[in-house]
This record gives C-alpha cells, structure tokens and sequence, in this order.
C-alpha cells in the first residue's frame, strides 16, 4: 500500500500574510492539481468543491527553538502524553527563548520525536493563527493540516537546502538545515557579501523563484534550479511537521486518519487499478448472485410444475391448480373414504398411531374429535415418555402440541 501523501489527493493549499503584514498583504493559494500557477488575493480565498485545505504557516509568522524534554513526556510517536502538562514543560524550558509571553504564543513540537532528548519546537503567535483558522472556516474551508513554510532538518547529516524567493527587487534568501532555518533580506545594492552562509556546502541544493535565478547565481556563484512558488509551497507538504497541535489539535483523530485512508483510496491515482480490479470482482460477485438466484428460480419453477403434471396426470378432472400438494392429498383422501379405507385424518387411525405409541400411564380422561383433530384431555404422562409419544407421532406423519394438560393430534 503506497503511503499516504497529500499530493494523492485533491488539496488546497493556502498560506496566509503573516502577522504584521503591510496592508494589501496578498493570500496565497495554490490547488493541488495546478502546480503551475499561484493565485493571490486580498481576502480569504473561497474553498474549492470537496478539497480539503492545508493551511501553511509563512516563515516569518514562526520562530524555532531547540530543547531537551525530560522523559515521559512523549510517547514513541511524538504525541503528547498529556498535553497540558507538555506545554507547561515548554513554557518553562522555553521561557528565555520567547520574545512574547509563552501564554500567548502557540507551541508545537517536532513530529515523530522520539520519546525523550532535543527536539525542534516551532512558536507562532496563538491569536493570529486562531483567527486565520476562523476566517479560513467561514470561507468553507475544512483545514485538515497546518504545515510551515519551511522547517529545519531533523538529521545533522542532511545537506542545507536554499531557496531565493520573491522578486529580484525584493528577494528573500532562505535555507535550512539542522541549526534552523535562516533568512535574510537581498538589499537592491548588495553584492552577495554577507548574504549566503559563510561556508556553503557543496552539496547544498539551490532554488530559486523565475524572477530570482539570475541573481541566485550571480549572490552563490552557481546554477540554481528553477522552481515555481506553486511547487514550492506543496513542497511543504512533504515534511512530518503538523502544527495542529494542542488546542488546534484535529478532534477525532483516528476518525480523522481513518477518512484520509478512504479518501486515498477513493481519489489517488495511484490506486486506480485497485478501483477499477474492486469494481470489477464487485460486479462479477453481483452477475453470480443475480445468475444463482436465476437458477434456483428455474429450479423451483420446474418443481413445480412437475407437481403440477403429477396432480393433472393422477387426478384429470382437477381444473384449477392453486396448492398442488394440498389437492393432491384431498384427492387422496377423497379417493380412499369412497373406498371404505381408513385415512390418517380418521379416528381411527389417530387412536390407532396414539394406542402403539401412548405409555402404559398415559391413558387420556376425555377424548375429542373435530374435523380432523383429536383432542386428548388430561393426558399426565411425564416428559420423557410425553416427547417419545410425539417423536413417535411425528414419524408417522401426525403434528402434536400441548394445551395446557391436553396432548393435540393433527395430520
């Protein structure tokens, strides 16, 4: 089962102007499915149909900081044992680190921690992102996610990874790796001193915007690779990092992944051959059933019409057919009584079935007999002699019941 990724479904991602953004600050919103165009607009973009959205934090609306939580904290997984407790322990370790009070910043720590030592934790103002999510809800929109625009390497050995965005009048050089993540301002008349890191390794991957690949190359003195900030920003669904945490935490969260597995299936192209092998073994099963139940009519229908034959070729002056085994054994019945032969409705014959098969202890105080059945009053034989009698009864084609102390014998 390939493993789940946002790109296999049909996603909006929308990242927000940061706090203290200049007014006309633009929103930023990009679908899944057009990764080559970015849409912007001053208000809160409209959701699109059934996407879910992933709302992604700008770097400049986040702050990180390294710390060493006590064991006991986290699980294996690097969710909270006890959230409440978690963010007191952070407040303290963090309380230095913090620019604002840590009450009103939000915290969310790294993804799939192990369950003690360092950790990333990102900070973010706690207002600004509960607004964001309410505008973002009434605009229609089911934020499934909160990633960041971009996180620090979780593992020293990774390469750094840099990133010119922005235009070239106004461009923003980022990168990332296992200290943070840095960004710095391109001044118009800067000559690319001071900008870049000191040492940049030569293994480190370099983006850059359309409008900025020159001047990354002319501030790196090397070739950078073209990426459109449509790519870029679904790229930021590619890391671990969930900032829904906390009181932002997705309610029902096993429901929640549970959904996301159903929607995969449903939509990721991946799984199309799935779909279409599932769809195809449930139509086979659907045209077995409707043929085996096609059969089992026929071979009902057959039966009876080969009763039917038996009742017409026995009995010839029967005209109508309604219940062919009911005539039949009236017929019968008819057939012998005109003969002089006892039936097994008669008296007779009942007495006789019961008299062979009745305990020694069982003789009845009163006997009945009204259209075909024989009433046999207070019959006191114990149970186990009681169900040898009916057993018996039974195999010679009579029904029995008990009424009250009274044994019923019916045909």
């Amino acid at each position: 089962m390939p493993p789940y990724n946002e790109r296999s479904m049909r996603t909006l991602l929308v990242m927000p102007p940061a706090p203290h953004a200049p007014d006309g600050a633009m929103w930023d919103c990009v679908r899944s499915d057009i990764l080559q165009s970015t849409q912007q607009s001053a208000a809160t973009p409209a959701a699109s149909g059934n996407a879910e959205t992933i709302l992604i934090v700008p770097a400049s609306a986040l702050s990180w900081h390294r710390v060493s939580l006590p064991p006991g904290l986290l699980v294996r997984n690097g969710q909270a044992r006890n959230p409440a407790k978690l963010r007191a322990v952070l407040e303290g370790l963090l309380e230095d680190q913090l620019l604002d009070e840590p009450a009103q910043l939000h915290l969310a720590v790294q993804a799939n921690a192990g369950e003690s030592g360092a950790l990333w934790v990102a900070a973010c103002q706690k207002v600004w992102l509960k607004n964001t999510l309410s505008a973002l809800t009434g605009a229609g929109h089911t934020v499934r996610r909160i990633a960041p625009e971009w996180a620090p390497s979780t593992l020293e050995d990774n390469p750094a990874t840099l990133w010119l965005t922005g235009e070239a009048e106004s461009a923003e050089l980022v990168w990332t790796d296992h200290a943070g993540v840095h960004r710095r301002i391109v001044p118009l008349s800067n000559t690319g001193a001071g900008i870049a890191p000191a040492a940049l390794p030569t293994d480190a991957a370099v983006y850059a915007e359309p409008a900025c690949a020159a001047l990354a190359e002319q501030l790196l003195h090397r070739e950078a690779t073209v990426q459109h900030r449509a790519q870029r920003l679904q790229n930021c669904t590619d890391t671990d990092w969930n900032l829904a945490q906390g009181e932002f935490a997705t309610r029902n969260a096993a429901l929640r992944r549970a959904g996301d597995a159903a929607l995969m299936l449903w939509q990721a192209p991946a799984w199309r051959p799935a779909r279409w092998a599932f769809a195809l073994l449930c139509a086979v099963q659907v045209a077995g059933l409707n043929a085996q139940a096609w059969q089992a009519r026929q071979a009902l229908s057959s039966q009876r019409s080969a009763i039917q034959n038996v009742l017409l070729t026995t009995f010839p002056n029967t005209t109508v057919v309604v219940d062919a085994p009911l005539q039949m054994q009236r017929a019968v019945d008819a057939l012998g009584q005109s003969s002089g032969q006892a039936q097994s409705r008669d008296l007779e014959r009942m007495l006789e079935a019961f008299g062979a098969l009745a305990p020694a202890n069982g003789a009845p105080a009163a006997i009945e007999f009204v259209a075909g059945e024989l009433r046999l009053s207070a019959f006191n034989a114990d149970a186990e002699d009681t169900q040898r009698l009916r057993d018996g009864l039974q195999s010679r084609g009579y029904r029995t019941r008990l009424d009250g102390n009274a044994l019923v014998v019916s045909p």
